[in-house]
């Protein structure tokens, strides 16, 4: 084995020459003469009898043949680093060309040579990279039992160091992100093709099939992977955008998208808090009560030492939601928009799409979505939001558990009550409380607070039912006349609305904050210029094609408008706004676009709610600077409700 390294290692040296200074600008120069000889070099050491020997227990493990083994191997090694690569065998020469394709082509052949080496090099190789072989392999090194072709952990971790070694880390996870990425085109492309291709058909068809074919757009959204789900969510808000059905199938994307199975909860949360799930709760659901695109939650008790933990008043028993992220959701989250990226930068060159702007549009709406991805941070959000709302007696925050908080697993409160989406569908004696909380809610966050929630959807807001009064409380109000309001105050409470996924939220600069307080004063009083100011001031670097007719088409657009048609039709008139920006060439800033189509869902399942209660009237009284203009917007709503004619 000795001679067999020698005569292996006089090949190698003869095959690489460095390179002179006439030459390339690479650090070597193998000539062809030269790589076939390395070539013969390698077969002939291959072919000795030291790699074909008799595996036994003793066999190439003494002191003499592992120091000749080492020495041969380091030499090896430092040449391997000083060169680089060697052309084997092409003859491509130093050329960039060249280097790139063997480059390329290294892993996989480093891959082979490690299946195919005796056990005992193997160890020799992991002891080479100061590593601790795996047990298993040293176990074959030195039985007389053949090794395993197909050791992952081994070799993975081997071809890891060597690439390292290498200096092909970098390219190698590059390459391997590619093949991903190219996976997950064609993954996507193979899923979304049933849905594009059927659409021409249902719709000229115009009825028969519809409903198959939209159970086959949700099937297809909850496969997509989180940021297509996302998207459905707040595809099911816009009943302004996309069909009413359409929109009430993508309702069930907001609590039933795909989740993960039990077992990875178990492991997912034991492995965050290094304790044994028993241990942390007494009661542990497996089932999920939601799914959603990112995590899924799931009902416990806590037990006396998760209580212990916990302290703050925590007590035994108590019930709690355990949210749990989906594994794996960040890496597809990732390629998913790296993929958008560049459909979008694709799709941008077309003389027809361009002026859309979807580069621009996928950006905005993947920043926001990807702090959802990070539990913890949900954590902080929710304590800075329950320390906002604490004065207020019919908004709730679920309060996070410390220290049971990490990026994979948050343990909150649990919030009992129906999601508002019920109250959607049916009228309730409390449906007007409730638009009018949400509408409060919203705009004291944007206001006062300038920390909003960006993910108002209907899933992500829960009714939760007021406690009955006390027996002394009930009796008294019995005492009272019926028609006193201190009886209905006693006996009747207010629901409460639980505010829930708070992942997602913006926070404005003064400026931006400014101007979009400008832009609602603006629309509110109906002036067009000001308002085509405002827009301006909140645009990407200021951007617009023509700011004058811009402004003009705005005033002329609230020129012939009522403010009853407004205060009616106020979503109809932020499309029409909108709409006029895209002509325009007008792009928000991602966090001002956010708080505007937040407010436009918000209006939509509000309205739903109560007709009356309007976002734009709400916020006309509050950013009214004269009394005149509150005594104005207050005839305004007594006029509309008709009581003067009662």
């Amino acid at each position: 084995m000795r001679s067999a390294g020698r005569r292996l290692g006089f090949a190698l040296k003869q095959g690489l020459q460095p390179a002179t200074e006439a030459g390339p600008s690479t650090s070597y120069q193998p000539a062809f003469g030269q790589s076939v000889q390395l070539w013969r070099g390698v077969r002939l050491a291959a072919g000795h009898s030291a790699l074909t020997f008799t595996r036994g227990p003793g066999i190439g493990l003494g002191r003499q043949a592992d120091r000749a083994l080492r020495r041969e191997t380091e030499s090896f090694m430092r040449k391997w680093r000083s060169f680089k690569t060697v052309a084997l065998g092409s003859g491509a020469g130093a050329i960039s060309s060249g280097q790139g394709l063997l480059t390329a082509l290294l892993p996989p052949a480093l891959l082979w040579l490690l299946m195919v080496l005796p056990a005992s090099y193997r160890v020799m190789a992991f002891k080479l990279m100061g590593m601790a072989p795996p047990a298993s392999v040293h176990a074959q090194s030195y039985s007389g039992s053949t090794p395993s072709l197909t050791s992952p952990s081994s070799l993975s971790i081997l071809l890891s160091r060597l690439l390292q070694a290498l200096g092909l880390t970098a390219l190698a996870s590059s390459i391997r992100d590619e093949i991903l990425l190219a996976a997950r085109a064609a993954y996507l492309w193979c899923l979304f093709l049933p849905a594009v291709l059927s659409a021409p058909i249902v719709v000229a068809l115009n009825g028969p099939g519809r409903e198959t074919w939209l159970r086959l757009v949700q099937w297809t959204l909850e496969h997509a992977g989180p940021a297509f789900i996302k998207w459905g969510q707040w595809a099911s808000t816009r009943p302004d955008l996309f069909p009413e059905d359409l929109c009430s199938k993508l309702e069930q994307l907001q609590t039933s998208a795909p989740g993960h199975s039990p077992a990875y909860t178990v492991v997912a949360v034991e492995r965050a808090f290094s304790a044994p799930i028993s241990e942390l709760f007494d009661t542990f659901e497996e089932q999920p009560l939601a799914s959603g695109s990112i995590a899924q939650v799931h009902v416990a008790a806590l037990s006396a030492h998760g209580a212990a933990m916990v302290g703050n008043g925590a007590e035994h028993g108590a019930l709690v939601a355990v949210k749990v992220r989906h594994p794996g959701v960040t890496d597809v989250m990732h390629r998913d928009f790296i993929l958008m990226q560049r459909a979008a930068a694709i799709c941008s060159r077309l003389p027809a799409l361009a002026s859309l702007r979807l580069e621009e549009s996928i950006r905005q709406f993947g920043g926001p979505l990807r702090e959802q991805l990070d539990l913890s941070v949900e954590a902080s959000h929710l304590s800075r939001f329950n320390a906002n709302f604490r004065a207020w007696s019919n908004v709730r925050f679920p309060v996070p558990l410390f220290p049971l908080v990490t990026a994979d697993v948050l343990v909150e409160s649990f919030e009992e009550g129906d999601l508002i989406s019920r109250y959607v569908r049916q009228p309730h004696r409390h449906n007007a409380l409730l638009a009018q909380a949400g509408v409060d809610v919203f705009l004291n966050m944007m206001l006062k607070d300038n920390f909003i929630h960006a993910d108002l959807h209907p899933g992500n807001i829960v009714v939760k039912q007021p406690e009955p009064p006390s027996p002394a409380v009930a009796r008294l109000a019995a005492l009272l006349p019926p028609t006193w309001r201190l009886r209905s105050w006693l006996v009747e409470r207010q629901p409460q609305i639980v505010l829930l996924d708070t992942g997602m939220i913006v926070t404005l600069s003064e400026e931006d904050q400014s101007s979009l307080l400008g832009f609602f004063r603006a629309l509110t009083r109906m002036d067009g210029r000001k308002l085509a100011a405002e827009i301006v001031k909140m645009s990407v670097d200021g951007r617009c094609k023509d700011p004058a007719i811009f402004a003009a088409e705005l005033e002329s657009m609230f020129a012939t408008m009522d403010r009853e048609y407004l205060r009616i039709e106020s979503q109809a008139v932020m499309r029409d706004i909108i709409e006029r920006m895209r002509q325009h060439e007008v792009t928000l800033r991602s966090s001002v676009s956010t708080v505007v189509v937040t407010s436009l869902v918000l209006e939509g399942w509000s309205s739903k709610l109560d007709p009356d209660v309007r976002i734009l009237e709400t916020m006309r009284d509050m950013l009214a600077d004269s009394l005149v203009e509150r005594l104005g917007s207050a005839v305004d709503r007594v006029m509309a409700s008709g009581a003067l004619l009662e």
